[in-house]
């Protein structure tokens, strides 16, 4: 069958538009694609600890008498501010009284004494001199006076015993500082060394926190510790690790570090709650992505990696770390290579692109 030449002219015209459209689309599929990217820039692994603890003194004491009695009157409760020499507490001191009395009596008989062998043996040193006593006779006069001194010694030692005893009776602070604690009350009778009063030094504080066991490694004697209120990070100092508990604690497992405070504020008080926060560099370098460069399909983590031709390539990584905010990669990408971070999903092998922006 012959076609006429209108027909011929149309069917040419839509072979031509078919071909143009065909043209089109090639062209308009070789064009490559947008992404956005993050040059690989490797760094060193951050370590990040905190922890909650208490603002305790370094320097507590257990306030005792040196000497066991009844307890008539305490003069501090707790919270008190204390100063050094200020009475804390005080004993009943009616046999530590009578104690001096009689030691006072001993020591005045043996003065007595000493004075009557002292002139004996005055004479009896003449009278051998003049030979009208024997040697054997003034040795034995010679040592009782010997022995009188002694006596007088002894006697002048337990005088001073037992008035140092009377003055135990009253509980003296030993340093500045505030009341923690009591152990005792009026009419409560105590054994020498018993608590009575626990003081802390409020001119050395420190926060003690509780680590657990796998995070205990990475502490370090003098490491520096960033120590806030709870609830308050504007209220800030910064500390060192003074102390490290070689043992776990028997109950929780963890171990206690104690963290010196150089001029903490006032707002720090004694048993004010804080949180510690570490950080740390270690020796491992590692690369930090958005979580959106990390492809949704795989076995294995992997992401885009865009070639010397500027095409996209997987790479499988392997991840150290992952949470909302970034992915944190150990290896698998080298410093300088591009990784896209947008779109991952709409991509494919070989795929053409071109950067858009660059994250550093």
């Amino acid at each position: 069958m012959r076609l006429s030449y209108g027909k011929f002219f149309c069917v040419c015209l839509a072979g031509l538009c078919l071909a143009g459209c065909s043209e089109e689309e090639k062209t308009a599929a070789a064009a490559p694609r947008q992404a956005r990217i993050m040059v690989v820039t490797p760094h060193k692994l951050a370590t990040v600890a905190e922890g909650a603890g208490r603002v305790q003194s370094r320097y507590v004491s257990e306030v005792g008498f040196e000497v066991g009695g009844r307890v008539i009157s305490r003069d501090v409760d707790v919270g008190a501010t204390v100063k050094k020499g200020q009475k804390l507490a005080e004993l009943s001191a009616v046999d530590y009284r009578n104690k001096v009395t009689a030691a006072e009596a001993d020591l005045s008989a043996a003065k007595a004494t000493l004075v009557q062998v002292v002139a004996q043996e005055e004479r009896f040193r003449i009278l051998l001199g003049k030979g009208f006593t024997t040697r054997s006779q003034y040795d034995e006069v010679l040592r009782s006076l010997q022995s009188a001194q002694a006596a007088v010694q002894a006697a002048g030692a337990n005088l001073r015993i037992v008035e140092n005893q009377l003055g135990y009776t009253q509980l003296l602070a030993p340093d500045d500082g505030i009341v923690t604690a009591t152990g005792a009350d009026p009419g409560q009778v105590v054994a020498a060394g018993q608590m009575v009063v626990q003081m802390s030094r409020n001119d050395a504080r420190e926060a003690v926190f509780a680590v657990a066991g796998e995070d205990i490694a990475g502490a370090k004697l003098g490491m520096a510790v960033n120590v806030s209120i709870q609830g308050r990070p504007d209220i800030a100092v910064t500390g060192a690790i003074r102390e490290i508990s070689p043992e776990a604690d028997s109950t929780t497992g963890t171990y206690q570090v104690k963290v010196a405070l150089a001029s903490p504020p006032p707002e720090m008080r004694l048993g004010a709650v804080v949180v510690g926060r570490v950080e740390s560099e270690g020796g491992q370098e590692v690369t930090t992505l958005p979580p959106t460069a990390l492809l949704q399909s795989g076995d294995e983590p992997q992401v885009w990696v865009i070639g010397g031709d500027g095409k996209v390539q997987r790479r499988n990584v392997q991840l150290l770390q992952f949470d909302t905010d970034s992915v944190v990669v150990s290896h698998g990408l080298t410093a300088g290579e591009k990784v896209v971070t947008a779109g991952v999903n709409s991509l494919a092998d070989g795929e053409l692109v071109n950067a858009e922006t660059e994250v550093e």
